[in-house]
């Protein structure tokens, strides 16, 4: 009989050792983990962990996979933070967490982010020469549209997100101008203000139609039919003035007014940082904007190039009824009252508005798109 160590008779030190490594060893190996606890764990896990957590081996994929679109539409708005250095990153801010994410892309070189539709990224070239590039950051999926006839903003996508079936709708930069685009088609339509001394504001697809909101309070109904047209659609009576910033030796115009909707509900809101926001639901039988005072369980985030309305942000520890604001050339946050007053100025995100930018200023991004497409319906 051999000595008796550790109390156990019989087994010295490195026998013992020996047993209890051969007895790890023939526990199941991390890859064969049971389904349903791979599930509980990646359901737990935030946006950037939930990818990586999809990497390590095929049935860890599949898990993710199975839990992917329940993590991703649990997520709260994230700040894309702009980035002078960043060729091949996106930086992402969780205001509730204050954490920092990184998503490695494709490189950004000589690409300006010029939009945001259901997930996805629309990335401009700067000199106007490449294809309107589309990628959605979380699940990697991509869409390529024949460069635009001038450098866009505000875009919706309004097709399955497929190469042959999608269409996308935009606005020139300079507001004055409608384009669109058409798997059928050869080239973009374009279409100018439909009145005089009149700017385009915003875009948005409503059950199953595209609406085109102008900076003097009226919503345009554009129909992308064989023959498509554009009509009046209804009428918030609340002109609005436009401001103006001077950038890169042109004038930016900035609009003030944005379409926003709350489940079967379309929204204008005329808004500026530090001034009492002005809501109007539009009513589809009169086709009038009727005032509302409440967002009722619901908070606005909204930025320059996307805005939408997030139901109970309290279970990431946020506020209802409010307005979380990203300003063009504001930093920090801030959360503002339906008054207009400052009810939280949250964490400064460390960014900074800069021409040179891929990310040129901090927007809103919405996790929860990333699988909702709007379809269009042209019965």
């Amino acid at each position: 009989m051999t000595k008796r160590k550790n109390g156990v008779e019989g087994i010295d030190d490195g026998a013992l050792k020996k047993r209890i490594t051969s007895e790890k060893s023939d526990g199941r190996p991390w890859s064969e983990l049971p389904m349903d606890l791979l599930g509980d764990i990646s359901r737990k896990l935030n946006l950037v962990d939930h990818l990586a957590f999809g990497g390590v081996c095929r049935s860890w994929r599949m898990s993710a996979l199975a839990s992917e679109r329940d993590v991703i539409a649990s997520q709260p708005p994230l700040v894309v933070l702009p980035s002078i250095s960043a060729d091949k990153v996106l930086s992402l801010y969780n205001i509730f967490e204050e954490n920092t994410y990184q998503i490695e892309l494709p490189t950004f070189a000589s690409k300006e982010c010029c939009g945001l539709s259901s997930g996805y990224l629309v990335f401009q070239d700067r000199k106007g020469q490449d294809e309107l590039w589309l990628i959605n950051p979380i699940t990697r999926h991509e869409l390529k549209f024949p460069a635009p006839p001038t450098n866009i903003s505000h875009t919706t996508i309004t097709s399955p997100p497929t190469p042959s079936d999608s269409s996308i709708v935009a606005l020139s930069k300079d507001f004055v101008r409608l384009l669109f685009y058409r798997p059928s088609d050869d080239k973009w339509t374009i279409y100018k203000t439909p009145e005089p001394k009149c700017f385009y504001a915003d875009i948005i697809v409503f059950k199953g139609q595209v609406y085109v909101l102008t900076c003097n309070g009226k919503i345009w109904n554009l129909r992308l039919q064989s023959y498509a047209s554009i009509t009046l659609f209804a009428v918030c009576d609340n002109p609005v003035r436009c401001s103006t910033i001077l950038r890169r030796f042109s004038f930016q115009y900035r609009l003030n007014v944005f379409l926003v909707v709350s489940d079967d509900e379309l929204l204008m809101l005329n808004f500026r940082v530090f001034t009492r926001p002005k809501i109007f639901k539009v009513d589809l039988q009169t086709r009038k904007g009727v005032v509302t005072n409440s967002l009722g369980d619901k908070a606005l985030f909204i930025a320059d190039m996307s805005r939408a309305l997030i139901s109970n942000p309290t279970k990431w520890g946020g506020r209802n009824n409010c307005i979380y604001a990203l300003d063009y050339y504001v930093d920090p946050i801030y959360v503002l009252s339906l008054e207009g007053k400052i009810l939280q100025t949250l964490k400064d995100t460390g960014s900074s508005s800069c021409r040179k930018c891929t990310f040129y200023s901090s927007y809103w991004y919405f996790p929860n798109k990333c699988f909702h497409v709007d379809f269009l319906n042209e019965n």
